[in-house]
């Protein structure tokens, strides 16, 4: 296939769903936990081509592009494997926008077992962090700082 050949299916062509594969054990703990999975598009360097999202329960002020809903959590496995050693990894962020420029929070690095161990308090602090952007007391001025 050359790099400008199309690969979409003919017209009434049954769909087929593309399969998800690597860390099949954290992508099944995560479901059990309310995640959903989809197919991580970006084609990251990577042994796992899935990614795993879902809504927060816990408070946390809006994002300002997605009024009405509550923040997402995002967990993206890493898998690698150079020679004999293998690596297996998370990252977990909170991405949103604040007054018209956008953050992205995370946690990364973080290995499959203390994932599973501490979930609740990196998605906690993730979003206390994505609160603390625009605290109440944050006017749309920043605070003059000079020079003595």
């Amino acid at each position: 296939m050359t790099k400008h050949e199309d690969t979409t299916p003919p017209a009434g062509a049954p769909f087929e769903r593309p399969v998800m594969w690597g860390c099949d054990d954290l992508r099944e703990w995560l479901i059990a936990q309310g995640f959903k999975c989809s197919i991580d598009t970006l084609m990251r360097d990577n042994g796992c081509n899935w990614y795993a999202y879902r809504r927060s329960a816990y408070p946390a002020r809006e994002c300002e592009c997605n009024e009405g809903k509550p923040m997402q959590i995002v967990i993206r496995p890493f898998a690698y494997t150079v020679g004999m050693q293998s690596w297996e990894s998370a990252e977990i962020d909170v991405t949103g926008e604040v007054r018209g420029l956008w953050f992205k929070l995370s946690a990364y690095s973080v290995q499959h077992d203390e994932l599973k161990a501490r979930l609740q308090e990196i998605e906690v602090r993730l979003l206390d962090s994505w609160n603390a952007l625009a605290p109440h007391n944050a006017g749309d001025k920043p605070p003059q700082v000079g020079l003595d």
